[in-house]
């Protein structure tokens, strides 16, 4: 696999990483906690991942090959309790976008800078989910 290549392996496997446990997130504001200001955060944050995405790596799909992904068929961590789940997907978003911020500078120094606000935005929505 070609360095291009592993570059947007890593930026779509941390995009969809996000994307993911934003939804996760997003849907456990919404149903649970029923808490329109957080949902509505969450849904900025992720409307804003894919704004970035489409501006700054329209091709990033290239990257994956699923077959070759050496952790593709590792198993999750064990969910003792409900709020197990909002905790993990709120953990994997901020994981998720410090990896973008530091490979998408590779790429593309502005969604790098996009990606670390997104970041910090999580930490204040973090915050609202259990301050």
């Amino acid at each position: 696999m070609s360095e291009q290549l592993r570059k947007k392996a890593v930026l779509d496997a941390n995009i969809n990483r996000v994307a993911e446990g934003l939804r996760v997130a997003e849907d456990w504001a919404r149903f649970y906690l029923r808490d329109p200001g957080i949902t509505h955060d969450l849904r900025k944050v992720r409307h804003g991942l894919w704004d970035t995405v489409k501006e700054s790596y329209p091709d990033i799909i290239k990257g994956r090959d699923t077959g070759e992904d050496i952790l593709a068929g590792t198993e999750e961590g064990e969910r003792k309790k409900g709020t197990d789940i909002p905790r993990a997907s709120l953990n994997r978003v901020k994981e998720g976008l410090r990896v973008l911020e530091e490979f998408g500078k590779l790429v593309s120094a502005s969604a790098g800078s996009k990606f670390k606000k997104m970041r910090f935005i999580m930490y204040d929505i973090e915050k609202k989910f259990y301050g």
